[in-house]
């Protein structure tokens, strides 16, 4: 397939270009995958378990592979049978591989990784593709190193590839800088159940992302690992001590439901998403009370969520700082508002897939929206007049995000269409099946 090639919908996700039909009104339902966010860190879980680990519902997609292609070049046995994983950690410590660890573009395999490498006795080498190695590693790194290990970059100190010694973490007190990103401090809290004495983890005030290190804590508890909170910044972990071998069941993702939430905000239409309840550890949920405030209908079932978009799409004015990754789907939808509305609060997202904050803008400056972008936030005055081919950057997000905007705005080709591979493989057949009718 060339790179004039263009498909309206994919089932092999190897098109170059993808064009997005303009649609009336987006209604069904949308059966939703895994979350990546938990089946990274029930990976994480089963390879500090003492024994056979079944993860249930893991997302299939390019991100979790790596973790677990991973695991296994640690020593870890992974057997994977459709959404089901079952994974075995080594009887002894983790085997120092013969050649780097390669996590591709995955920041979370990166810092998920690190920490539990670090964690056994040996060299572990990790590196990827470009991007990666410009996304910083370094307050992660001087975590470790506190706690025992012994950290080399051979190309730039502070980025990809990373070199770790380590002959196992010492118990002690380590002060966390996660505000890049809040995966530092879940890499140690999670590494931390390993060292030879209890961890005092602490960190300050400004942790981007922070319902992630949430999410990493309630695992920990459903794992049955002993901690305490020891202060609004400070966890208490016991260490050393083994997860007890589990079975576990992965909720549905909400930052993929979020696309589709989104279609039908801004079709006036209404998207039934299965299987998420208002009990989801993801933070991400909290999306669809800015959809609430935007004029949206939300109505949780037994089974579900439903949103109900309105006539006509309110304003904002919100602090993402909380839900990053629902960046490219606000901005999609305030192109499209009444009024101007403003995203703020995440100058993290320069270092995602790609630099977020400059590829919306960007894009959506194509299509004829009024963008304003500053150094942690974007002001967005729509509406599109006009469509274009929007360039993706290798990042999932922006090609789903501007796959809904296409719903509205005549014209929309997303180029780079298989980056959805990273965390929805079948992101393209379920998009065409809803608005086809067919979900």
């Amino acid at each position: 397939m060339n790179r004039t090639d263009r498909k309206q919908g994919i089932t092999e996700q190897a098109a170059e270009e993808v064009a997005i039909p303009t649609v009336e009104r987006v209604t069904g339902r949308v059966p939703l995958p895994g979350s990546k966010s938990v089946t990274h860190r029930a990976f994480i879980l089963a390879a500090l378990s003492g024994g056979e680990s079944v993860v249930l519902n893991a997302l299939d997609a390019e991100d979790t592979r790596v973790t677990a292609s991973a695991l296994r070049d640690l020593g870890a046995r992974v057997e994977w049978r459709g959404s089901t994983v079952r994974i075995r950690p080594p009887h002894e410590l983790w085997r120092s591989p013969s050649s780097p660890i390669n996590v591709g573009n995955s920041g979370t395999s990166l810092r998920l990784l690190a920490g539990l490498a670090a964690a056994g006795k040996g060299t572990f080498v990790f590196d990827g593709t470009a991007r990666l190695r410009e996304r910083p590693v370094g307050a992660l790194t001087v975590a470790l190193e506190t706690l025992g290990a012994v950290v080399r970059f051979p190309l730039k100190r502070g980025y990809p590839p990373v070199v770790i010694e380590s002959d196992g973490l010492c118990g002690g007190r380590v002060c966390v800088d996660a505000s890049q990103s809040s995966q530092y401090l879940s890499s140690i809290l999670l590494a931390s159940t390993k060292a030879s004495g209890p961890v005092a983890v602490s960190w300050e005030e400004n942790v981007s992302s922070f319902p992630y290190v949430e999410i990493t804590l309630q695992m920990m508890a459903q794992a049955g690992l002993d901690f305490r909170k020891a202060g609004p910044t400070e966890v208490v972990v016991n260490a050393p001590q083994v997860v007890k071998p589990f079975h576990y069941r992965v909720e549905g993702d909400c930052s993929s439901a979020s696309y589709f939430w989104a279609a039908a905000a801004l079709t006036g239409g209404s998207v039934l998403t299965y299987p998420v309840s208002q009990a989801a550890l993801q933070g991400d949920c909290a999306f669809l009370d800015i959809l609430s405030a935007m004029g949206c209908r939300v109505d949780w079932t037994e089974e579900g969520v439903c949103v109900q978009g309105p006539r006509t799409l309110r304003s904002v004015d919100a602090d993402m700082n909380r839900m990053p990754d629902m960046v490219p789907t606000l901005a999609v939808l305030a192109a499209c508002a009444e009024g101007a509305s403003r995203i703020r609060n995440v100058a993290h997202l320069r270092i995602k897939e790609s630099d977020r904050l400059r590829a919306v803008a960007v894009e959506l400056s194509k299509l004829g929206v009024q963008v304003e972008e500053g150094s942690d936030g974007l002001v967005i005055q729509g509406p599109p007049r006009r469509g274009a081919t929007i360039e993706t950057y290798e990042d999932h997000r922006i090609a789903m995000a501007f796959a809904v905007l296409g719903l509205r705005v005549p014209g929309v080709v997303i180029r780079g269409a298989a980056t959805v591979r990273k965390s929805f493989p079948e992101f393209w057949d379920t998009f065409f099946g809803l608005i086809h009718g067919s979900t």
